[in-house]
């Protein structure tokens, strides 16, 4: 139980934040070595520790949007231009973009949730997966935009790598990875592609969190023991690999997880054929 705690932790840190997909890989690791998820309570404390990583690395900028935001809704209140603040407050600008990307994402994981479970299933998938998203994650080296020459994130913007977003629930599908390299060959910086990409999912894992939340269960005392170590494993992991990758991303280099990608999908297609 402590080892699986620990692999469960490693592979939530790891892969949910560097772009090889974490659901592909639990649903690789469970058909290999025939290890089955913890239950409700587990998702949510890895889940729980994924947001802690997130909140370690960007945490600056959560508090400026959150102080931003609530300014300007007194300036709104004021009477001041929605439009205005949204053109001159770049915080508050983002704040609204996590929003309006958060939309397709909910409407994309609402409609097709039934069809996005029966792929947890199927390891195959996940395979053809992971060679569609070393493909993107391949193209970002003819997208470079250097942070001289950047473009202001915009409402289509947002709304595109919001669906991208959406649609990595597919497992195999890194959702990190392919909203970067949506927001690189929309011409938006590495720097903001990368920063927008991990601000977007935290509403969705909230959201996620409250959802699971509703399923209460019951666990053991010895059983606490392991589900805060694997939480403590996958926030370490997952912190990490998260300034990693903003490193790896910043340095145009994302594309070198294509090698990592392609092999392993391949891989894993042949071995389920």
């Amino acid at each position: 139980m402590l080892i699986k705690s620990i692999i469960l932790g490693l592979i939530q840190g790891l892969t949910e934040f560097l772009p090889i997909s974490s659901s592909g890989h639990l649903v690789i690791f469970k058909s290999f070595l025939d290890m089955e998820t913890q239950g409700v309570i587990w998702e949510i404390a890895l889940h729980f520790s994924t947001l802690l990583a997130i909140f370690g690395v960007f945490y600056k900028d959560i508090f400026m949007i959150l102080r931003n935001t609530f300014l300007s809704c007194k300036k709104i209140f004021s009477g001041e231009s929605i439009i205005s603040i949204f053109k001159n407050d770049p915080y508050t600008r983002i704040f609204l973009l996590i929003i309006i990307g958060t939309i397709p994402t909910v409407i994309i994981a609402f409609s097709f949730r039934n069809a996005f479970e029966g792929l947890f299933n199927k390891p195959g998938i996940a395979g053809y997966m992971l060679i569609v998203t070393g493909t993107m994650l391949w193209f970002t080296q003819y997208s470079l935009r250097t942070n001289s020459n950047k473009k202001i994130l915009g409402v289509l913007d947002a709304l595109i790598i919001g669906t991208v977003q959406g649609l990595a629930i597919t497992p195999g599908i890194s959702r990190s990875g392919t909203t970067i390299a949506t927001a690189t060959f929309r011409g938006v910086d590495r720097e903001t592609a990368a920063r927008f990409s991990f601000l977007l999912v935290i509403p969705v894992i909230l959201g996620a969190m409250v959802m699971m939340a509703k399923d209460t269960i019951t666990l053991k005392n010895e059983e606490i023991s392991f589900l805060i170590i694997g939480s403590i494993v996958a926030a370490i992991s997952g912190y990490i690999s998260l300034r990693i990758l903003i490193r790896i991303v910043n340095n145009g280099k994302l594309h070198l997880f294509s090698y990592y990608c392609w092999p392993v999908g391949l891989f894993v297609i042949l071995y389920f054929i």
